[in-house]
């Protein structure tokens, strides 16, 4: 977002509580700034990613289950997935002003939920593409005029954009990476952004996606997982080796930001702010354009997605893992923060998890049916 951050559109979201808790981190990084907890997990299956939205942070992942943070706590919203058939889901995002979140995963499955209605609704296998989608992107207003970007495992785009009746219309299909996998796609604008592919290609779009230039990154040797979008010159891509990539435009430059060289598997940034996560529940925090700060929380869950957030910070991954930080709004009082902490443990202790019984419903309140159409 030009002109503000994401964090600050959504300030308006429910209240963050400052706690006052254990704060873990290597010797690098021993400070009281973290407060990062782990949060008691109403699953005990894999999370895969996680965004901020208007009613706080949502995480997606194995059986398609859809979390959303509440007040009192962790909360399924959405079980099985939007054919309830518990598809895996392995990306997430939220319009600009924070009231739906897009999702995806295995046999083409594409979802929408409003956080504000509870509407599910299920858009999977647009004109019979049942591949599964790595990731998705989306810019623009709930229920308006998002913009909607999917990759899959076979290296295509699809792009989607809601029309005046409510249905999404779609382009054709392109392969921006040559046919690798995309694990990741992320805008910066509503025409403006970047790809990665599993084969060390990075591309931009400027023109929403209809054409795309290969940017790099032409020395690297490892995997790619994921990738931040900030600006045409504002890039940061996470990969293998403890490695992330920067780019300023001109040109890469990789940052060794674990010690131990584990695989960084998760990036997001909102503005100057930026928080990324990888193997061995390692967490790494943005310092500045080159410096990225590390933290030890002494879990061994490979995490898999992270968000920074207007009321929560969170990391979420293998075995349910949920670690939260909260994040001071500057108005936060005794009474939020008492309430929040009886929720979290410091992030040394066991983990908390509770798998979802196979007979519940679908916990929305609506759920309906979207609609594609083809372009006139």
């Amino acid at each position: 977002m030009s002109e503000q951050t994401r964090r600050d559109v959504l300030q308006f979201a429910t209240a963050s509580a400052a706690t006052g808790v254990l704060a873990l981190g290597s010797a690098a990084a021993q400070t009281t700034e973290t407060e990062w907890q782990q949060a008691e997990s109403p699953t005990g299956k894999a999370l895969n990613d996680a965004v901020d939205t208007a009613a706080g942070p949502f995480a997606v992942g194995a059986d398609g289950n859809v979390l959303a943070r509440r007040e009192d706590g962790w909360q399924t919203v959405v079980a099985y997935g939007p054919q309830a058939r518990s598809r895996r889901l392995t990306g997430v995002d939220a319009t600009d002003d924070g009231r739906a979140v897009w999702f995806v995963g295995g046999s083409g499955v594409i979802g929408e939920y409003d956080v504000e209605t509870q509407t599910l609704t299920n858009y999977s296998a647009p004109n019979g593409k049942t591949s599964t989608w790595e990731d998705c992107t989306v810019r623009g207003t709930a229920g308006e005029n998002e913009r909607l970007y999917f990759v899959n495992g076979s290296g295509e785009l699809l792009v989607g954009v809601r029309q005046d009746s409510g249905a999404i219309e779609y382009a054709e299909v392109s392969k921006p990476g040559g046919g690798s996998t995309i694990p990741a796609i992320d805008c910066h604008s509503r025409d403006a952004g970047h790809v990665c592919s599993t084969s060390q290609f990075v591309a931009e779009t400027v023109d929403g996606g209809e054409t795309w230039e290969q940017i790099g990154i032409d020395f690297a040797g490892g995997a790619f997982f994921d990738l931040a979008s900030q600006g045409e010159q504002d890039v940061n891509v996470a990969a293998g080796s403890g490695i992330v990539y920067r780019y300023d435009g001109f040109r890469w430059t990789p940052h060794v930001v674990d010690d131990a060289r584990r695989a960084v598997r998760a990036i997001d940034r909102d503005g100057a702010d930026g928080l990324a996560a990888g193997d061995g529940g390692a967490l790494y925090e943005r310092q500045s354009a080159g410096q990225w700060r590390q933290y030890e929380t002494e879990l061994e869950s490979k995490l898999e997605g992270v968000a920074t957030g207007s009321s929560y910070d969170v990391a979420v991954g293998d075995g349910g893992t949920i670690l939260e930080r909260a994040v001071d709004s500057g108005d936060s009082d005794d009474s939020d923060s008492d309430r929040n902490e009886t929720n979290s443990t410091a992030v040394d202790t066991t983990a908390l998890a509770l798998d979802v019984p196979d007979a519940e419903p679908l916990t929305v309140e609506r759920y309906v049916e979207g609609e594609w159409i083809t372009p006139a």
